[in-house]
């Protein structure tokens, strides 16, 4: 069954035929992201209106149509901007996308990729485990099939009588395809205890791992046995097209890798649903801290160390995105707004969060809209300078422009206008 794809950007609508969404006379939306916020729906005149919110990725929506929503910055390299984030993106288990077979170094796979591995090798174990003649390396003398060439080359050419070559293979279930499995599975049992213990998984990888007793444990190297699953995945055969997808998960999780997610591409893995509002909040102040640390500045996260709203409490408290300290004081706030341009609303908000900090110094960071630059925004009555600073996501050279950026921060705080 064909999948319609329908394109469209963040933030943006599109109507729906209500009849399109209806199966046997009732509105089905597909249960994996029916409460998950990814669309926001309303109807008028007979049609669904669904909005895009803060989340890319291609979203199920029926069993016969998806929507893909692309961000609507220029990003050149999204998975990047994922990993340096630390931000976990939702996989849609059993919906899967194209993805260019490239891939970044990522960490968690686990959490990302394991649900996916466990499903599909619940499938795989209800149809049984592939199993292929394996030669046995201790094969007993005198058994299997006498190998006439093999003893006239290696034996009775040489005047040997005594000695015979024999062929003897067993039907077994250790193969690179389950033994690559099952090795995954270990790995993501191993992260969920030391990260998630909780989590209902373990005891299902516990079933699966019971299942797969009589495959053995790989005991060389862990980069022998991804180049050996890395010549099976790619060709296996029609009958085993069940096998295909945990064998993608079971390549990931081994490398600890994350595919290429900016562009579609031939390799089918599941579609990953990213906050790429959150991505680039955290994207920025990771490399603003590994790049201001050096001129003697520290970078916190304000969500995680609010400052209070009113010097002498009432619980209420504040939360801008960084918070820059030099010598153990505030110098500047930045919030990060992945947006064309801040609202009034959010300058009220950064004036809010200088009062409370009593910091003279604070403004927003936006995407590059390939219009506005780097600029001073003024200063208030009370002496509050406030800057409006742009990230280019489209840039080529990421390295080069996290440094750039990182030195306009220092001139903000430094109270210079001119911007590079």
């Amino acid at each position: 069954m064909t999948v319609e794809v329908i394109e469209c950007e963040e933030f943006k609508e599109l109507s729906l035929r209500l009849s399109s969404l209806m199966e046997s006379g009732e509105l089905r939306i597909d249960e994996r992201i029916a409460s998950k916020g990814y669309l926001a729906a309303t109807m008028s005149g007979g049609q669904i209106a669904l909005r895009t919110t803060r989340f890319v990725g291609t979203i199920p929506v029926t069993p016969n149509l998806a929507i893909k929503v692309t961000p609507r910055a220029s990003i050149a390299n999204l998975s990047y901007m994922l990993v340096r984030s630390g931000i976990i993106p939702t996989a849609i288990s059993g919906f899967s996308r194209g993805y260019l077979p490239r891939f970044v170094t990522a960490a968690n796979v686990e959490k990302i990729y394991g649900r996916s591995l466990v499903d599909g090798t619940k499938s795989i174990a209800k149809r049984g485990f592939m199993k292929s003649y394996v030669k046995n390396a201790n094969s007993p003398p005198w058994r299997g099939r006498f190998m006439a060439s093999e003893t006239v080359k290696r034996h009775a050419s040489k005047g040997v009588r005594y000695r015979h070559e024999f062929d003897h293979s067993t039907l077994s279930p250790t193969v690179i395809e389950n033994i690559s499995l099952k090795e995954a599975l270990k790995q993501v049992r191993t992260w969920h205890l030391a990260n998630d213990k909780k989590n209902s998984i373990i005891k299902e990888i516990d079933v699966l791992l019971h299942d797969l007793w009589s495959v053995t444990d790989w005991h060389g190297r862990k980069a022998d046995l991804v180049s050996e699953l890395g010549r099976k995945v790619r060709s296996v055969p029609p009958q085993l097209a069940h096998y295909r997808d945990p064998l993608w998960s079971a390549f990931l999780i081994l490398q600890s890798l994350l595919p290429e997610v900016s562009f579609d591409g031939y390799v089918k893995l599941d579609s990953l649903i990213i906050d790429v509002s959150a991505v680039f909040e955290a994207f920025i102040r990771r490399e603003l801290s590994d790049r201001l640390w050096k001129q003697g500045y520290s970078v916190e996260d304000g969500n995680k160390r609010p400052g209070n709203f009113f010097v002498d409490g009432g619980g209420f408290t504040v939360h801008p995105d960084m918070i820059i300290r030099k010598d153990g004081t505030v110098v500047a706030l930045i919030d990060a707004k992945y947006k064309t341009d801040p609202k009034e609303q959010d300058r009220y908000e950064v004036l809010s969060f200088m009062d409370a900090m009593n910091v003279s110094v604070g403004g927003f960071v936006c995407p590059a809209n390939g219009v506005d630059t780097s600029r001073y925004l003024g200063s208030t009555a009370t002496g509050k300078k406030m800057f409006g600073l742009r990230y280019d996501l489209a840039a080529q050279d990421a390295d080069a422009e996290a440094q750039r950026f990182s030195e306009n921060v220092i001139k903000m705080v430094n109270g210079i206008h001119e911007f590079i």
